[in-house]
């Protein structure tokens, strides 16, 4: 399989471990953390067909959620040229072709990509740190993937309320000090907060990260879950984490 879908020698081929998919990434470039494994099984997919990810990077979170549900057809859009490549191969090693499809383009553009009203879901791992803040990678795929470059949260949500269809879900993961700014841009946009839950380095310590769910058009309830405490000491996550991976 590999021969049909190569692999060039600067990227790694790294196993996934949930459901035995395999993933290509870039020796230097951007690679996967743990928060877009969290965000992929946060997600809720019970009855969903249509979903988008907006900066699939990798395409990592397509390649959980696919293997976390066989009824969903994923589109993933990123801007990064190599980048889609790379997902593009990755996703015809897993012999996923026919449920995921990536587009290259401009989230902030995205109109020219996707009609409105196209998804039932959309989940974004999104750049964290605004663009004057902290020290910019010199990589560019680092770079953009981390700061906020070509993709503001404001845009990221605009995005997400054209996607998505009525009552239809955002679900995103991103810095907890920035809560309040993402709650504000999503009720402006018409996407209310349903659930959201901190997540915690360690049992002693500040939140750091937040999943959040959105929906649109459709206020209610905040359900304010029971935090996620991500290492059980050093080197060592928490069984929550450990039983995803197991399952």
């Amino acid at each position: 399989m590999e021969e049909n879908w190569p692999v060039d020698k600067d990227e790694t081929v790294d196993d996934l471990i949930i459901g035995g998919y395999k993933l290509l990434q870039g020796v230097r470039g951007y690679r996967f953390s743990i928060d877009s494994v969290l965000l992929a099984h946060f997600a809720r997919v019970e009855g969903i067909q249509t979903v988008v990810d907006l900066g699939s990077g990798n395409a990592v979170i397509p390649i959980i959620l696919a293997a976390r549900s066989k009824q969903l057809h994923i589109a993933g859009v990123e801007l990064q040229p190599e980048m889609v490549d790379r997902a593009r191969r990755s996703i015809g090693l897993n012999q996923l072709q026919e449920r995921i499809a990536i587009y290259q383009g401009d989230i902030r553009r995205i109109q020219a990509l996707l009609p409105g009203g196209y998804a039932e879901l959309v989940v974004s791992n999104p750049p964290f740190w605004r663009a004057k803040e902290g020290r910019i990678s010199t990589n560019p795929e680092q770079a953009i993937a981390r700061h906020e470059l070509e993709l503001t949260i404001q845009e990221l949500i605009e995005a997400a309320a054209y996607l998505l269809q009525q009552k239809g879900r955002l679900a995103l993961i991103h810095r907890a000090d920035r809560l309040l700014e993402i709650a504000a841009c999503c009720q402006e946009k018409h996407l209310y907060p349903r659930r959201i839950r901190m997540i915690h380095p360690f049992k002693d310590r500040p939140a750091n990260l937040l999943l959040m769910e959105a929906s649109k058009n459709l206020p209610g309830q905040l359900e304010i879950m029971p935090p996620l405490i991500l290492y059980e000491k050093p080197g060592l996550y928490c069984r929550e984490i450990r039983e995803l991976y197991r399952s």
